[in-house]
């Protein structure tokens, strides 16, 4: 896992500093169309080196989507649409799924609860997720309500709390979804877009610049999602053009492995 994590962040700095030093963009692509960019060919190319290397084998599968959030273009689109094994990500849309409910009156924010979301975004708490599934009236529920109410996430699926073990294996996202997930953030088209954009700014390890090169001045949003075979990040980063205007990014990356088990099985 600590390759992967390797592996991930350091196509994560190809991706900041592609866009940093040459301002790398594209024309909009429909979703089933690709991409095809300068930035999308580079991280093709390091992807392919890693599997020469043996950094990454032919079972690791990869998907990668670069969203640029001013300009309104994809920037980089690999196995976008591919349903994968959720881990920690689902947090995310388990905290939308609490929040409008709580805009539709059903729920109320209250001091455990905010304690809670703390938790399960800040230190990536199963505890505090199984709560939460609780609360709103089980897996089934909750993507009920995601469903009926946010049908554009089409491979995201809620369908367990995540076990003492932490090992979950049914609930499912794609980088598509969660690219979706935070356009609609930044849009401020969720339910109480700003107070989720503050629980995911509490500091939860921040690996995105300890293991990384990338300036602790580029500020932004982030969740990632690890278990025994995947290891995944999301979310926002916001860098400066030349002239130090901001340029806000979406970044996902993912990296899975459904041949591999193992029973040291955490989800975080």
């Amino acid at each position: 896992m600590n390759t992967y994590k390797i592996n991930l962040f350091t196509i994560l700095v190809v991706c900041v500093f592609g866009i940093l030093l040459f301002g790398i963009t594209t024309e909009s692509a429909s979703e089933d169309k690709p991409i095809d960019s300068p930035l999308e060919q580079e991280i093709d190319g390091f992807i392919k080196q890693y599997r020469i290397q043996n950094k990454l084998t032919n079972t690791d599968k990869t998907s990668f989507v670069v969203y640029d959030l001013y300009q309104n273009k994809k920037l980089v689109s690999i196995n976008e649409d591919t349903e994968r094994t959720s881990a920690s990500l689902i947090k995310n849309f388990v905290m939308l799924v609490y929040f409008h409910e709580v805009k539709q009156g059903r729920l109320s924010h209250t001091n455990t609860n905010r304690q809670h979301l703390k938790r399960m975004i800040g230190v990536s708490s199963n505890t505090s997720t199984n709560y939460f599934i609780n609360l709103i009236g089980g897996p089934n529920k909750v993507n009920r309500i995601l469903k009926a109410n946010y049908g554009y996430f089409k491979q995201t699926r809620i369908e367990e709390r995540i076990p003492a073990t932490g090992r979950t294996d049914k609930n499912t996202t794609s980088a598509q979804d969660l690219n979706k997930f935070y356009i609609q953030l930044w849009d401020n088209k969720l339910p109480f877009s700003d107070k989720m954009n503050w629980y995911f700014g509490l500091q939860n390890g921040d690996y995105i610049y300890k293991r990384t090169s990338i300036p602790t001045s580029v500020k932004g949003v982030n969740k990632t999602g690890t278990v025994y075979r995947l290891i995944k990040d999301s979310g926002i980063l916001v860098l400066r053009d030349p002239i130090g205007n901001p340029r806000p990014y979406v970044f996902i990356k993912m990296i899975e492995d459904e041949t591999k088990t193992n029973n040291r099985l955490k989800t975080e």
